[in-house]
């Protein structure tokens, strides 16, 4: 004997609500798209400018998670963090509510340009690895930006003049 289940169309819909919130979570992290500078468009180089002490005390917390694991989703020493999981976390960590995913925090506060960039603002690079295509970090005041780069790194300080995080630039936010 078989047994037929009927779902209700209301049913039907907070389920389809339900999955569309799962995969929106799912494309968060690092996986967004965003569009590309134009070509041929060169980054000028970063200026050390003073940085106030919110900024330093975030840089200084997003230090103290150098090492930690990459884990895709992840936004605790605990857990791990992907990108923008450590941004959310290093901000919060000073009562500053950003948005938790990358796409949205490349909304946030205001645009800069290379050249403005400094201590505790967030940089963006475009790069394409297992469908992730947007990339953040928090400059710092050494020349550097910390990130959590991909599965199978660590949470790292990288140079703002690498050849590839020059080449694969999109902008970079003031949110302090």
């Amino acid at each position: 004997m078989t047994t037929r289940t009927t779902i209700s169309p209301r049913s039907l819909h907070g389920l389809m609500v339900a999955l569309g919130l799962a995969a929106l979570l799912m494309a968060g992290g690092c996986a967004s798209k965003v569009p590309l500078p134009p070509p041929g468009a060169q980054p000028a180089k970063v200026k050390q400018q003073p940085a106030s002490n919110k900024a330093t005390s975030v840089v200084r917390t997003a230090r103290t998670m150098i090492g930690a694991r990459y884990q895709w989703g992840g936004e605790s020493p605990s857990t791990g963090f992907d990108c923008s999981g450590l941004v959310w976390f290093s901000f919060r960590q000073h009562g500053m509510n950003l948005p938790r995913i990358s796409w949205q925090q490349f909304g946030a506060g205001r645009s800069i340009s290379r050249s403005e960039m400094r201590t505790g603002d967030l940089i963006f690079h475009k790069v394409d690895k297992s469908g992730k295509s947007l990339h953040v970090g928090i400059v710092t005041d050494h020349g550097t930006f910390i990130h959590a780069p991909s599965s199978g790194k660590r949470v790292m300080e990288s140079s703002l003049n690498n050849s590839y995080w020059r080449k694969h630039f999109i902008g970079a936010r003031r949110v302090l």
